[in-house]
């Protein structure tokens, strides 16, 4: 048996499929295989990715299937529980919900599991945390430009801003699902911050800078982190935000794996409540219970 993942998405939700995916083949031990066969074809209104999981120090071998499995019907999710159908499709049924099925599945020890979804919980992965934190790193050096960064992280009482913008906002069917937090959530997420150490530093990640430049507050406590044109950037700011000794994340996968992965201990974690427009939506799955929401 393989364990394999379907790879979409960008960095974030890369890493929850990989998390899950990883946790399984640790479980049953065996092979672990990346399916990057999203990322040949372009979609309607969904915002352009990269795979960037490759330059990362993760595990599994990439693939490229000529006939990736589509979402399974009913009658064979019924089937491939019966007869040692392959590969069997395990199709992700409630986003942001664990699902502790899947960690049964699949029947028969010849079939393949092939995973179609998000996998947006720790619940999923929890258990292999500290392999996660040693394989979520980049495969290449810093950049000088971003080490400069690192330094001051490092020497200063840092926390970690990401505000996301971007798709949330100008693209229609992401600011239908999620949508820009808002500003009044970083107001009140930097000032307990700073109430819990006034000597708090703030290092704000953005994929809109003149936005935050001219909106949060405390402009004398930020360092505001330029980004590269580099297709590796994002691997290396990531890298940045788990350095972080505190995190106010965005309604982000990247910065809730900012936070995740945080290379100390003890950090405090500022959350949103909701991390979708979806107010009747139970985010225990998602939001470690340790997390601050707000």
């Amino acid at each position: 048996m393989n364990i394999i993942a379907q790879l979409q998405g960008g960095l974030g939700n890369q890493l929850f499929q990989y998390a899950t995916a990883r946790a399984l083949a640790h479980q049953h031990q065996t092979s672990l295989l990346l399916d990057q066969s999203w990322f040949t074809k372009a979609y309607d209104d969904v915002t352009p990715r990269e795979l960037l999981i490759s330059a990362l120090n993760t595990k599994g071998a990439l693939i490229t299937l000529d006939f990736p499995p589509k979402r399974s019907k009913y009658i064979r999710r019924i089937l491939q529980k019966l007869w040692p159908i392959n590969p069997c499709i395990y199709l992700e049924q409630n986003p942001y919900s664990f699902d502790p099925s899947l960690l049964k599945a699949p029947t028969f020890k010849t079939q393949n599991l092939y995973l179609m979804g998000y996998w947006q919980s720790y619940r999923y992965f929890e258990s292999i945390k500290k392999i996660l934190q040693s394989e979520v790193n980049p495969k290449a050096a810093l950049d000088s430009h971003y080490q400069n960064y690192l330094n001051q992280i490092q020497a200063s009482n840092s926390a970690m801003v990401h505000v996301r913008r971007g798709d949330y906002v100008h693209l229609a069917s992401a600011a239908k699902v999620h949508g820009f937090i808002g500003l009044d959530y970083y107001q009140q997420g930097m000032a307990i911050l700073l109430d819990n150490n006034p000597k708090t530093h703030f290092f704000v990640f953005s994929d809109d800078l003149d936005w935050v430049k001219a909106n949060l507050p405390h402009q004398d406590k930020i360092t505001f982190i330029q980004s590269l044109e580099k297709s590796d950037a994002v691997i290396q700011e990531l890298e940045l935000m788990t350095h972080c000794q505190n995190h106010l994340i965005a309604n982000s996968s990247l910065s809730w794996w900012a936070a995740w992965l945080a290379k100390g201990s003890n950090n405090t974690v500022i959350c949103p409540s909701h991390w979708t427009n979806d107010l009747t939506m139970n985010w225990d799955d998602l939001l470690p219970a340790n997390w601050q929401r707000i």
